[in-house]
């Protein structure tokens, strides 16, 4: 990111980053009753003395996960890769200010990303006039969550806590926009 966008950019991920990691996960914590939270049932298996090795368990374990989460995982991301073209439309200079800012906050709140895919991503609108504020918006949005992921916790940690961890993603991409505009970027 430092080579392609400049350290500035660097230096303010890891601020959010830090702000994310540390004071999102507590304030989560505090939201969360701890005794709603239910772990995925350990599979049966046999012991591993008499029979069955902890390589089979895992397997099973796998297969077991990946029925039910990469169907799931499949069907948000064609969905959302087919309104791709409604969410981020064409990119002019004129797509900056705070409208822009929130609307991409909101959209980069959505989408999978690979870790660092985003970066080419947004320097790339960039050279089609995408703005400060809102191209800070998408690098701390893109990567930190997704619809997919939230969707695929929602059975086992409560709403209220995901609902709290995407406003305050949502919220740390717009103060990260307003960092990177007051900072000159």
């Amino acid at each position: 990111m430092g080579f392609v966008l400049g350290w500035q950019w660097v230096g303010l991920r890891l601020a959010v980053g830090v702000f994310l990691v540390f004071f999102v996960a507590y304030v989560v914590g505090r939201f969360t009753d701890h005794e709603t939270i239910s772990p995925v049932p350990p599979p049966e298996t046999e012991d591993p003395e008499f029979g069955a090795s902890i390589w089979s368990a895992w397997l099973k374990s796998l297969w077991r996960l990946s029925k039910a989460v990469i169907p799931e995982y499949l069907v948000l991301v064609c969905l959302l890769g087919a309104v791709r073209a409604w969410l981020f439309p064409a990119v002019t200079p004129n797509v900056n200010g705070v409208s822009w800012t929130v609307a991409l906050a909101f959209t980069g709140t959505l989408f999978v990303i690979p870790t660092a895919g985003e970066i080419p991503i947004v320097q790339t609108l960039m050279s089609f006039g995408l703005g400060v504020g809102p191209a800070a918006a998408l690098l701390t949005a893109l990567p930190a969550l997704s619809l997919p992921s939230l969707l695929m916790l929602y059975k086992t940690m409560p709403v209220r806590a995901l609902a709290v961890t995407w406003f305050a993603v949502f919220l740390a991409s717009i103060l990260s926009a307003g960092a990177a505009s007051l900072l000159g970027f």
